[in-house]
């Protein structure tokens, strides 16, 4: 009887053999777009994706990789590293319509943001998330591509009776999204009869035959089979990746998505638990075979899958899909994707002492949502239970609901210099006015109390917030001409019915976030200002400015008095815990709630990726940091503030009500290699104890700081170690060596 078998060696082999062409080079095809374009000057811009859907579907090669059960490749020029789509446009057919905005470019990245970036307030170069988004399989799963065509075509009758021109040009390019994946699809099935005419080996053969049979059915109707529904979930994500000129990172709620339809083969016998193991591990190795991980992963790959958590219902999902994921991460050490566990109070041990495995060997992939927590936050935002309940995490750790379009990882926002704001605001005003915009800072640094000072630095926190929305939403009204996603707009509930593109605010839900950068490093420098400033008068705040302008050169006892003095956030002292909650309510306040463009709201995040280091020049803090030391990551205390423990660091987080940021807050948590029975105790009290405290989200670090120092000095040996560097995991012998040692120092504390 032939079965699927997942030879890694392989099929790795087969992918780095395409891949290493990439990108490939289609100007011919920009040539022809840019011809289009002079002969048709008043096309709109769905008129323009609509060209690009249809000369891929002509144009571009369908690649197969027989080792993989699995169709999904469509060469359009992309790099080898790119799944996702960035600001500035990325190579490939499907951002031409964004290079085509020269202006956009020029004055927002060279000139409004180049000023911020300079003086290090804001990090990130798109004007909106570009990167993170899913395209909702469930949509496809349960009516296929021809299912939602159909729903467009009654929609583009009802716009056309009322000569609507725009929303015929959005629907009828909609249409022509779906028609020409299914294009995709049957070219992916023809193929697969060209290479059976031409191979032998009977593995090869077997998948290739399967793709021929599906390919032409899937994802055009409703996935019946378990081989269906993951081949649908494969191919639905890629060809948005490759059509839309924007970033699908999530793969989505797979435990729950393919229980059904695991159950139903188990049960006529078309299916025993090795052979869909074995289709989960081809399914999971795919980004690693697709990228080359030994080159440095700024921004990683972005692939995530979800797991766990509970139904529409509040029903909680563990299943044996649920188990056949984590094997497979722990079983073959996969870099990517991430695996985002979900966590509810009646989930069984046993799914935590799989987690426990897998976090304790080191793989460094796994990150823990708490569900009381992110559903909680998510219903205080203003979205319905059951929606809610089906939450996702994209890209790093980003909260998103499948029915939202949310723009969450884009900006990032150095909370240190928004600090600095109240204590130098006539030198932060002219950076400003710099960039064009005019903003006025009370001076905070001037009054003659603590409770006055604090105030007036959350006024000017709240005047920048301001500033910043203000300006992305002004950037965001651009976004539907800049590109618009007219086949992302028909998987997306809403869309369709509300005849509005994802762009436009069609989805359900749209929200907008800030990563907030330094968290720790600003609740340590409030409190510091008030205790040896006002409470025990240790430093005028004269002298204070003096020593922060100067970087603390001639001020050393100041600082080390700063430093280890005075408590710090996540000490469990209840002064410092007190402040902390009141700071963490006050800055969750003046984020939530800004309207958007596109019919949403912003709200507040403390997703920081990797902007901690790049935001650490920034000037001299109170808590005692100089220029040039980290600031703190995500939900996390400074690096300065010692005598942390786990058991301390997750005792910090039951004095955060985490429901007030429904963007999610991380606390990454950097513990040492353990094993046998002891290490899954550990890491079982570890995930017990972030749910019962309240926490958020929690990202696993676990280190052998000697291995890492090994590592360094013989990367040809130590190829295979896998590190969590901030929201995603890479090879840590493909990280420079900045990098490499920021991760070697986080085993310090």
């Amino acid at each position: 009887m032939s079965r699927f078998v997942f030879d890694r060696e392989k099929m790795f082999g087969q992918f780095r053999k395409v891949f290493e062409t990439y990108p490939t080079d289609i100007s011919g095809l920009y040539q022809k777009l840019d011809i289009m374009q002079a002969e048709n000057p008043q096309a709109s811009a769905f008129q323009k994706k609509a060209w690009i859907y249809r000369m891929a579907a002509r144009d571009c090669k369908v690649r197969l990789m027989p080792a993989c059960p699995f169709y999904m490749e469509l060469d359009t020029g992309r790099d080898r590293n790119s799944i996702t789509s960035t600001w500035p446009p990325e190579p490939g057919l499907a951002t031409w319509l964004m290079a085509q905005n020269k202006q956009l470019l020029h004055d927002y990245n060279e000139t409004w943001l180049a000023n911020y970036d300079k003086a290090l307030m804001i990090g990130g170069v798109m004007f909106a998330d570009f990167a993170h988004h899913y395209a909702d399989v469930e949509r496809v799963l349960e009516f296929g591509l021809e299912g939602l065509k159909a729903q467009a075509l009654s929609k583009l009758a009802e716009v056309q009776e009322r000569k609507e021109q725009g929303r015929i040009a959005f629907y009828e390019s909609m249409i022509c999204g779906l028609d020409s994946v299914m294009q995709i699809a049957e070219r992916f099935a023809d193929e697969a009869e060209r290479l059976l005419k031409v191979t032998e080996d009977p593995q090869e053969r077997y998948h290739l035959e399967q793709i021929a049979a599906t390919a032409r059915r899937i994802p055009r109707q409703p996935a019946q089979t378990f081989y269906e529904a993951l081949c649908t979930v494969c191919f639905i994500r890629e060809m948005h990746n490759a059509l839309e000129g924007i970033g699908f990172a999530v793969y989505g709620h797979l435990d729950r998505i393919l229980w059904p339809y695991y159950q139903k083969d188990i049960a006529a016998g078309r299916l025993d638990r090795e052979q869909a193991q074995a289709l989960i591990d081809c399914f999971m190795a795919i980004t690693d075979a697709r990228w080359d991980l030994n080159r440095e992963l700024p921004g990683g790959t972005n692939a995530t899958v979800i797991i766990g958590g509970c139904d529409a219902e509040g029903k909680s999902v563990y299943n044996t899909v649920t188990e056949m994921l984590i094997i497979s991460m722990e079983k073959h050490r996969f870099a990517n994707p991430k695996l985002q566990a979900r966590i509810r109070d009646d989930h069984p041990s046993e799914y935590l002492e799989k987690l426990a495995d897998l976090a304790k060997s080191g793989t460094n992939v796994l990150s823990v949502f708490n569900d009381k927590a992110i559903i909680a936050s998510q219903i205080k935002a203003g979205k319905r239970e059951a929606d809610a309940r089906l939450y996702l995490a994209g890209g790093c750790q980003e909260p998103t609901l499948s029915c939202e379009l949310n723009s969450r990882a884009y900006v990032y926002l150095n909370m240190a210099h928004m600090m600095d704001v109240s204590l130098f605001p006539e030198k932060w005003e002219q950076i400003f006015a710099a960039a064009g915009d005019m903003v006025h800072f009370m001076p905070a640094y001037r009054a003659e109390s603590f409770e006055v000072f604090y105030r007036r630095a959350m006024y000017n926190f709240g005047v920048q917030i301001q500033n910043f929305v203000h300006k992305y939403n002004q950037l965001a009204l651009q976004w539907p001409e800049t590109n618009p996603c007219p086949l992302y707009s028909a998987v997306m509930a809403d869309c369709i019915q509300n005849e509005l593109d994802v762009t436009e605010g069609g989805a359900r839900y749209n929200s907008d976030s800030f990563g907030m950068t330094g968290l720790g490093t600003v609740i340590d420098s409030l409190f510091a200002i008030k205790k040896a400033v006002y409470d025990l008068k240790i430093v005028t705040m004269q002298e204070l400015r003096t020593a922060l302008a100067c970087d603390f050169e001639g001020y050393e006892p100041l600082r080390q008095y700063l430093r280890n003095r005075i408590a710090k956030m996540g000490h469990p002292d209840p002064e410092i815990r007190e402040f902390t909650q009141q700071c963490m309510a006050d800055i969750a306040r003046h984020i939530n709630g800004y309207p958007n463009t596109r019919g949403g709201y912003f709200e507040s995040s403390l997703f920081t990726f990797y902007s901690f280091e790049w935001f650490r020049n920034s000037n001299a803090s109170a808590n005692g940091r100089k220029r040039g030391e980290y600031l703190s990551r995500g939900g996390n205390p400074s690096e300065h503030a010692g005598g942390i423990d786990a058991a301390t660091l997750l005792y910090a987080q039951n004095v955060v009500d985490y429901t007030d940021y429904p963007g999610g807050g991380v606390l990454y948590m950097d513990l040492p290699v353990t094993k046998g029975q002891l290490g899954r105790d550990l890491f079982v009290s570890v995930i017990r104890g972030f749910v019962q405290n309240g926490g958020s989200i929690m990202d696993f670090n676990v280190i052998d700081r000697a291995q890492l120092r090994k590592a360094q000095e013989d990367p040809d040996n130590h190829r295979n170690i896998v590190v969590r560097v901030c929201g995603y995991s890479a090879l840590f012998h493909s990280l420079d060596k900045e990098k490499q040692d920021e991760i070697i120092a986080r085993t310090q504390r």
